[in-house]
């Protein structure tokens, strides 16, 4: 009677050890992180968040993750891309210039399976400016730290 009883209290302990020791990472989609959500675009139906453990500063040029989620995937519109449920961008903003432009890109459908994944060079995508009240001057403010 005793084993049992120190047994189930030794499970009880573990698990509790266990849940006080969470961090901020989930997964989602099949990608790991510490996504910190920070808006919505295309009328509420895609998610947007940025994985913090992701951002890395180089001077005034910072790379970053993020995680688009979309909502209802039949009342979006795919455009040059195929349907996906979630979209894994890098990105790179530079903070005094006050541009972005995007280094790679992962599809992955609504099961976390990657439909595609694609990288970008400088010539590939170019740079374009932050624009005031899009989702990018939210990842600005985020990764750079001041108000665009």
């Amino acid at each position: 009677m005793n084993i049992k009883h120190f047994s189930l209290i030794s499970t009880l302990s573990a698990a509790l050890l266990l849940s006080a020791c969470q961090t901020t990472t989930t997964t989602s989609g099949g990608v790991s992180g510490n996504w910190d959500n920070i808006g919505t675009i295309s009328e509420g139906n895609i998610k947007v968040a940025i994985d913090k453990n992701s951002i890395k500063k180089n001077g005034t040029l910072v790379t970053f993750r993020d995680r688009k989620t979309v909502s209802k995937m039949k009342e979006e519109r795919f455009v040059n891309t195929p349907a996906y449920k979630t979209a894994i961008g890098d990105w790179e903003i530079h903070c005094t210039n006050k541009t972005y432009r995007l280094t790679a890109l992962q599809l992955l459908d609504e099961h976390g399976k990657e439909i595609s994944k694609h990288s970008y060079t400088a010539t590939n995508i170019r740079p374009m400016s932050v624009m005031n009240g899009t989702i990018t001057e939210k990842q600005f403010e985020a990764v750079c730290g001041s108000k665009l």
